[in-house]
């Protein structure tokens, strides 16, 4: 691509971040004002935006506003705003709490997976018969199941951030499950992608989990230690000047690479962040300088491009009969029920409180883009129709804008007076 053309693009991708940025901003603290994920106040200014609002008043002139050409830069831009923000998660992550809370942990991953699994199972034959008779039966029913199943990390972490909850037990158990799931929900995708096209290797799904556990044990035991020692000593050199270019450029050379193995061994390159910034939380003076110089611009100028994209894909007017909004409530029931329920019931066996299992419940049952994911790539290999792949988002959106009102009602006394949204995002 020449200079000439590279500017031409240039002037095709601003014009629409900008207006993504202005209204992602708006809304979003709309959506804070109603006790609301900045998220979902982004997710839903990308549905005003898109074709289910602006596009159908102004069908013949919508694309001048968001042009096809400039979708794949802003979903890059978008993509790059999650793994800086998957990185920071990994940074405030603490899982000192874990040695007391294993069990419930694994407890309540597993039933994470398993009560939508269930729900995904019962309701996939009538959803099949009734909206994608000819797509692959097996194929369908399994994406339907992971999109039930998957749980939204990277909203999460943003809701913890929010709330000021990443480091309490509550928070680090929530996230601790939702890693879990995750990983396993992406390993499962890998399966059933792989069954669908007809390219399915046992081993390698084992390969992927070795390979991702082993990366994580290098990155435990030797780059987070390095890392941490050059931050201390950069600290001491530098003393009250915060964090300097030079370890800057280090922080993300290395985190683009831990991106890129965790791409290449599989698993999405966002969980490379994320294991990457695990790997330095013991250094509080490193996350409080990361977050002084870099949190604020991440958080309103990249993260929202993602969610506003996806509001921008998604079509709500293509669910037209009663047939087929009583088949988005079903899949919304079924949804809820499995995680929500299953989480609750699994933290309650494993010991822990009332309120402390309805809480992680709450969290759990977050699906937000980690679900759009999966959704996404069941459409992409017609698994999905337009009306099922719509009904799904819907699910995603409600069940991401349950999670802060429950966790609220349902958080214990003595967390609540430090459960205030942080004013740098505002």
């Amino acid at each position: 691509m020449n200079p000439a053309a590279i500017e031409e693009h240039l002037t095709l991708v601003l014009p629409p971040w900008m207006i993504i940025i202005a209204a992602a901003w708006v809304f979003g603290r709309l959506a804070r004002k109603l006790g609301q994920p900045l998220a979902v106040g982004e997710i839903l200014a990308g549905i005003l935006l898109g074709p289910s609002l602006l596009g159908a008043i102004w069908p013949e002139n919508w694309p001048v506003v968001f042009p096809a050409e400039a979708q794949q830069s802003l979903q890059l831009l978008g993509k790059l705003g999650l793994i800086l923000l998957l990185f920071q998660v990994g940074m405030e992550f603490d899982y000192g709490h874990l040695r007391n809370r294993s069990r419930a942990v694994t407890a309540v991953s597993i039933c994470g997976i398993a009560g939508p699994f269930v729900a995904g199972l019962l309701i996939g034959p009538w959803l099949h018969r009734e909206f994608a008779p000819d797509t692959p039966r097996l194929g369908f029913q399994l994406f339907l199941c992971i999109a039930l199943s998957i749980t939204a990390l990277p909203i999460m972490g943003r809701i913890l951030l929010e709330l000021k909850l990443e480091r309490t037990p509550i928070g680090v158990m929530g996230i601790s499950a939702a890693a879990i799931d995750d990983v396993t929900g992406w390993i499962l995708l890998a399966v059933a992608t792989a069954l669908v096209t007809t390219e399915f290797e046992g081993w390698k799904v084992v390969g992927q989990v070795a390979g991702v556990l082993a990366f994580f044990g290098v990155l435990q035991k030797l780059v987070g230690p390095a890392l941490r020692k050059v931050w201390r000593i950069t600290a001491q050199r530098h003393a009250g000047n915060g964090m300097t270019a030079s370890y800057i450029a280090l922080l993300l050379v290395v985190l683009f690479g831990c991106c890129w193995v965790t791409n290449r061994l599989g698993v999405f390159a966002i969980f490379g962040a994320f294991l990457f910034g695990v790997s330095l939380h013991q250094e509080r003076a490193l996350v409080a300088a990361w977050r002084a110089k870099l949190s604020d611009f991440v958080l309103v100028a990249m993260v929202p491009v993602f969610f506003t994209n996806t509001g921008l894909n998604t079509e709500i007017g293509l669910l037209q009969t009663t047939t087929a909004w009583l088949a988005c409530g079903l899949v919304l029931l079924s949804g809820v029920a499995g995680k929500l329920g299953g989480c609750f019931l699994a933290a309650r066996l494993a010991g822990q409180s009332a309120r402390e299992s309805a809480c992680v419940a709450a969290l759990m049952n977050t699906r937000g883009m980690m679900g759009l994911v999966a959704i996404n790539i069941g459409l992409d290999l017609k698994l999905l129709t337009p009306e099922l792949f719509t009904m799904l988002v819907i699910m995603a959106l409600v069940t991401t804008a349950m999670t802060e009102p429950l966790l609220r009602w349902w958080m214990p006394p003595e967390m609540r007076a430090g459960s205030t949204s942080t004013t740098g995002q505002s």
